[in-house]
């Protein structure tokens, strides 16, 4: 391990066409090689209600420069099925699978004005490391309107 923040399986799919939970499920999109900005490999899951897909959740497997900006992982859910704590079902399933790559701890961000993914962040045990990480004006998030994020560490 390079980090604290790496893991030891980086290039590897592991065998997670569907990941089975209590209230969700997660459904396998694609196993990337390489993010075009980042050159991390990374997992893409439907976020599955029934069988109905309601989000996303990615894992990347790796560190770099971008870790700190875009986090291991990254989750949203459609407008109409938010308030039901589904996010924090998948975060808890995605955490399973990072232990699997060997991780040990994860970073994620949050925008710091989005109080629900505090909220999730927190309740699947993430520890406030950095608040109000400014962004650099010349990336995406800067773009699209976040200018500052948290960063928290999650311990597996």
């Amino acid at each position: 391990m390079k980090t604290k923040y790496d893991c030891m399986i980086h290039h590897q799919l592991l065998k997670k066409d569907i990941i089975k939970g209590p209230v969700v499920d997660l459904k396998l999109l694609n196993f990337y090689e390489r993010d075009l900005t980042e050159d991390i490999p990374y997992y893409c899951f439907h976020i599955m209600l029934a069988n109905e897909p309601i989000g996303k959740i990615t894992l990347r497997l790796g560190f770099n420069e971008y870790t700190f900006i875009h986090g291991h992982i990254g989750y949203g859910i459609a407008s109409r099925f938010r308030g039901h704590n589904y996010s924090f079902y998948a975060l808890e399933m995605i955490k399973e699978l990072a232990r699997e790559h060997g991780f040990r701890k994860l970073v994620i961000t949050t925008d710091s004005r989005n109080e629900q993914s505090i909220h999730t962040v927190l309740k699947s045990g993430g520890e406030l490391i950095e608040t109000e990480k400014v962004i650099p004006h010349d990336h995406i998030y800067y773009v699209l309107g976040i200018e500052t994020l948290n960063v928290y560490e999650i311990s597996l």
